[in-house]
């Protein structure tokens, strides 16, 4: 069998020429300086990497010690609008990460720095540079070399052409013929002859071609009813526009979202341009010229427009589509109606908001500890009651606040255990601030389960004004306790319903006489307390009438069966649930003899005053009695020249009217009559000054001339004369060389020696048996600035339970009717209290008793305790 033809082969033809000029010039020469250009690039990008992490590194050294994050974000922003930067990362000494860009590309050089100042790493510097700059500036070479290699290519074609147009136009005119098929959609035509078996492959590849064209139309068509579902379908708005803004096509949910029935509506609409949909003009403005300078889709949120007016916010995405000029001429993108969701998530910040002015606003400490038992979220209160700084006070676990003893520590310990059972508790624990000071607490407490972690969340609220509130409750419920049992007043609480006594105090025990165990759980009728038939009948009934009785005139019975006079207020209260009385009864015994004296005391003053107006009267005759006896001395005269004048003028011879005057002693009656109207003047007169006592001032004053005045009142009082006579005394005087001088109000003091003077007398007078020579010694002596003076009497003298009480008020020894029991007392209370000076008593039974008085000297100022501590 005959071997077949062989056919031409073309590339035997063509080995020559396209071998050399393609293989010698194209891939020689092309691949030499791509790679030499490509290497070249690498080499530069690491310059670069180098030199801006340097400059960052120094850029970024101030920023960073002066932790002026503001300046180190700004030099970062600055540095990462080099597109070729891909990754920049600024952390501080501490780790803390202060800015990051990160491109999401592939990286092709990273390197990190650290920031250092004066030898210490103060930030760190991690930078990278984007795989895409190099590719694309290789890509740039590359496409530089292909097109060299394309004019080498198009040279040796053109050289070509010429021999190979004979051997390819056949072959490519069928397949061009078969192409042209393919492109009509005609895909079942014959397939076409070849001359050379060159072109045999050629052709089984086109009619594969054909195949894989065909099958890949009906893939087509099925993709794109694919996504025209989709695009119906998208609850987001698809569209596409003109740069300029017209708008060319957009889904159903676009139309609905802008308040359109359908897409047609909206395309046949004013709002086809969509200037007109966006709120704010110049919000479009900004998106196009981001999108210009951005090779990826943008995203920005703003409000639209829909047809009736109202605004919506959205999210629009588009990214810019370029004609074969490389000038924008359509957008693509979607709009995401985010109304709903922004609403939401203002809502959700209101909420924050709110529930974070709570959170702060809450008078108490809020917490929340983590599983671990640290503190992770803390209230402004927290900080200012313990006194720690937010940074210090983060991290603290439970038990660093609670020190100090332990029954503190473990009532939180039970609370926490509680807790974990019953899944709240409560427990107050005095919680320790940073000063030292523990403040008590009243915690309250729950646990709450986050994505399987336990969180120990609650309030803790200062109890110490609630404490301090119940020590005061407690003081003064042991204060009124103390009160009740030390009261001076008796003091008892009666069963209303059945008269027993609940409690009495000490007072009553001393008052009626019964103890607390004889009186509690027995009437008042037991113990015959009613001094006056009658009284427990009107005492119940003037309680239950009126809930309170005060000052009620009571006469109360004891248990020795005398009566004391009382006066009795009465309440009524309510005492663990049962109708209580409680009265309180004072005795007046020493208040109706104060009274007594009082109504004593007022006659007194009555007295003083009759004697004043007595004086006054007796002042008057007692004058003219004066200047009578002064004339009528003066007018009998022998030696007068005016008496001589008017006898001789008379016939009378005054020299035998003198001899007469002498002999029946005329002149001694007229001389008696001068010294009992002077005596008599003198007394008027301390009478006055004592009457008018009140009216006296303090002024320097001789001590001894008040003693001496104080002497002649003794000896003139009346009550003293008729008893005894004061001038039968003898007063003894023993006095240093003085001064003795004082700032006292005069007629006080005068009333002070005058009752010593009247005591020693009435005690001398009394005693038994009788004192022959009844004598008084008055010493004075000035010494240390002070002046003293005593008094003492050779009287009977006083026991020592007599000496104790005798500057008591109302206490005395004499007689019913003798003395009131003020004298000393009253004396006592002028030298201590209005003199600043001290008084002291010594006495013995048969040795009389002596007084001492100690005043301040003129101009000196030792304070009364000091002379009183050296008097003693």
């Amino acid at each position: 069998m005959p071997s077949p033809v062989a056919q031409p082969s073309l590339s035997n033809r063509l080995s020559l020429s396209l071998g050399i000029l393609s293989t010698g010039i194209v891939l020689v020469v092309t691949a030499m300086v791509f790679l030499f250009l490509t290497w070249r690039v690498g080499v530069q990008m690491e310059e670069r990497s180098e030199s801006t992490i340097a400059f960052l590194s120094r850029s970024l050294e101030t920023p960073f010690w002066t932790l002026d994050k503001d300046s180190a974000v700004a030099v970062a922003q600055a540095t990462v609008m080099n597109p070729a930067v891909g990754l920049l990362e600024l952390r501080d000494g501490r780790g803390e990460t202060w800015f990051v860009h990160d491109g999401g590309g592939k990286l092709f050089i990273l390197r990190e720095a650290d920031v250092r100042y004066e030898g210490q790493v103060i930030g760190h510097i991690r930078l990278g540079l984007d795989e895409s700059d190099r590719i694309r500036t290789v890509t740039s070479i590359g496409l530089a070399g292909g097109g060299i290699a394309l004019f080498i290519i198009g040279v040796q074609y053109f050289l070509a052409a010429r021999l190979l147009r004979r051997y390819f136009r056949g072959p490519f005119g069928a397949l061009d013929a078969l192409v042209g098929a393919y492109a009509r959609g005609a895909y079942d035509v014959p397939p076409p002859d070849v001359e050379y078996a060159e072109f045999v492959p050629l052709r089984r590849t086109f009619l594969g071609m054909g195949r894989t064209i065909e099958r890949q139309m009906a893939q087509l068509r099925e993709s794109e009813e694919r996504y025209r579902a989709i695009f119906d379908n998208s609850p987001v708005g698809i569209f596409r526009t003109t740069f300029e803004g017209a708008l060319l096509e957009g889904n159903p949910a676009l139309a609905r979202m802008f308040g359109y029935v359908d897409q047609y509506e909206f395309l046949a609409s004013d709002d086809a341009n969509v200037q007109s949909v966006y709120a704010d003009p110049a919000s479009r403005r900004h998106f196009l010229q981001t999108v210009l300078q951005s090779d990826r889709p943008v995203s920005i949120e703003t409000a639209f427009v829909r047809k009736d007016g109202t605004a919506f916010e959205a999210v629009l995405t588009a990214s810019v589509q370029r004609d074969d000029g490389g000038r924008p001429f359509l957008l693509n993108g979607v709009v995401e109606d985010v109304s709903a969701r922004k609403e939401a998530e203002r809502s959700l910040a209101r909420e924050r908001q709110l529930m974070a002015a709570i959170f702060e606003s809450v008078p108490g400490l809020l917490f929340l500890y983590d599983s671990h038992g640290r503190l992770v979220r803390w209230n402004r209160a927290h900080e200012v009651m313990t006194g720690y700084s937010s940074q210090e006070i983060s991290g603290r676990t439970l038990f660093d606040w609670f020190v100090g003893p332990r029954e503190n520590v473990s009532r939180v310990v039970d609370a926490l255990r509680r807790g974990k059972k019953d899944g709240a508790a409560t427990v107050e624990a005095e919680m320790t601030a940073k000063d030292g000071r523990r403040i008590p607490m009243l915690f309250s407490g729950v646990g709450v389960d986050v994505d399987g972690e336990l969180f120990l969340t609650g309030i803790g609220i200062d109890i110490t004004e609630r404490k301090e509130v119940e020590e005061r409750l407690r003081q003064s419920e042991e204060k009124f306790s103390r009160l009740f049992r030390l009261s001076p007043d008796a003091i008892v609480l009666l069963d209303l319903d059945h008269g027993r006594i609940v409690d009495v105090n000490e007072a009553f025990s001393r008052v009626a006489g019964y103890s607390w165990e004889e009186a509690v759980g027995r009437t008042a009728s037991d113990l015959l307390l009613y001094g006056r038939p009658g009284d427990r009948d009107a005492l119940r009934q003037a309680v239950r009438e009126r809930d309170l009785v005060e000052n009620v005139d009571f006469a109360l019975g004891r248990k020795d069966g005398s009566v004391v006079a009382c006066v009795l207020s009465a309440q009524r209260v309510q005492l663990e649930g049962r109708e209580c009385v409680l009265c309180v009864l004072r005795d007046v015994t020493e208040l109706k003899r104060m009274q007594d004296m009082m109504i004593q005391t007022e006659k007194m003053i009555s007295v003083g005053g009759i004697a004043a107006g007595v004086a006054h009267e007796i002042n008057n005759p007692l004058g003219i009695i004066m200047v009578t006896s002064q004339n009528l001395a003066q007018r009998t005269r022998p030696d007068f020249p005016k008496n001589i004048e008017v006898a001789r003028g008379i016939g009378l011879d005054m020299n035998l009217l003198d001899q007469y005057m002498r002999a029946r002693g005329l002149y001694g009656f007229i001389e008696n009559i001068q010294q009992a109207a002077l005596r008599a003047a003198d007394i008027i007169r301390h009478m006055l000054d004592f009457s008018r006592r009140s009216e006296s001032k303090r002024r320097v004053c001789d001590l001894r001339a008040i003693i001496e005045r104080s002497l002649f009142l003794a000896e003139s009082d009346y009550d003293l004369k008729k008893n005894y006579d004061f001038r039968k005394i003898r007063i003894v005087w023993e006095s240093d060389s003085g001064p003795h001088l004082v700032n006292c109000t005069e007629t006080e003091i005068e009333q002070v020696f005058l009752n010593l003077l009247r005591n020693s007398a009435q005690a001398m007078a009394l005693a038994r048996p009788e004192i022959a020579e009844p004598s008084i010694t008055i010493r004075l002596s000035a010494h240390d600035g002070r002046v003293a003076a005593q008094v003492e009497d050779n009287g009977p003298g006083m026991p020592p339970d007599v000496q104790r009480r005798a500057f008591e008020p109302f206490f005395t020894t004499k007689p019913p009717g003798v003395g009131t029991g003020l004298g000393l007392s009253v004396s006592y209370f002028i030298i201590t209290r209005s003199h600043d000076g001290c008084m002291s008593l010594e006495s013995a039974p048969g040795r009389g008793a002596k007084f001492t008085i100690d005043l301040p000297a003129l101009g000196q100022e030792q304070t009364r305790e000091e002379a009183c501590a050296q008097l003693s």
